[in-house]
């Protein structure tokens, strides 16, 4: 049988679409963490596991996420130890240290919401043992020099956060 470029492509794209699914089936569905019958907004679906599963990009934005938050290490289930806190400018000097990654927006850290249930706010299956509450993006208050935008992760709601308290950090890599 003489393959044509039209058969090996289509061979590529099953390929492809194989291995697609099974780096996405390593991570359990979250809908019984759900209150009620609250549909998920970022099901374990939407999400492909990387370099061991340390890593996860979320197919919606293409945005790839440290499972853990930083000061916790992954173990090939869940997260161990503590999370660290820092202020904004000590949290993104940290982020500019870590190659590859930075502090997200609050665009972008608004995304990993679960608004189907709180405490926390997050797809546990995705981001297991995620701390609460609040969490740094990069943005800066537009109104005010001494804050900078975060996000609860305990309710899911957008906030204000003193530029010089300590607060949790997530990293991402891509977009912008």
């Amino acid at each position: 049988m003489k393959l044509t470029r039209t058969s090996v492509r289509w061979i590529l794209s099953i390929c492809a679409a194989l291995l697609s699914t099974s780096a996405i089936a390593d991570i359990p569905p979250a809908t019984n963490e759900c209150v009620s019958d609250l549909v998920e907004t970022t099901p374990s679906g939407d999400f492909t596991t990387l370099e061991g599963g340390e890593v996860v990009r979320h197919e919606a934005t293409g945005l790839e996420w440290r499972r853990c938050a930083e000061g916790m290490s992954w173990t090939g289930t869940g997260c161990t130890g503590s999370a660290n806190t820092w202020t904004w400018p000590a949290a993104l000097r940290h982020a500019d240290a870590t190659a590859g990654w930075r502090l997200p927006s609050i665009r972008e850290l608004r995304t990993l919401v679960e608004r189907c249930r709180t405490g926390p706010a997050i797809n546990q299956q995705v981001f297991p043992d995620t701390p609460s509450p609040s969490f740094w993006s990069a943005s800066p208050s537009a109104e005010r020099s001494d804050l900078a935008w975060g996000v609860n992760f305990h309710n899911g709601f957008d906030l204000w956060l003193s530029k010089s308290h300590p607060f949790r950090v997530r990293l991402v890599r891509g977009g912008q």
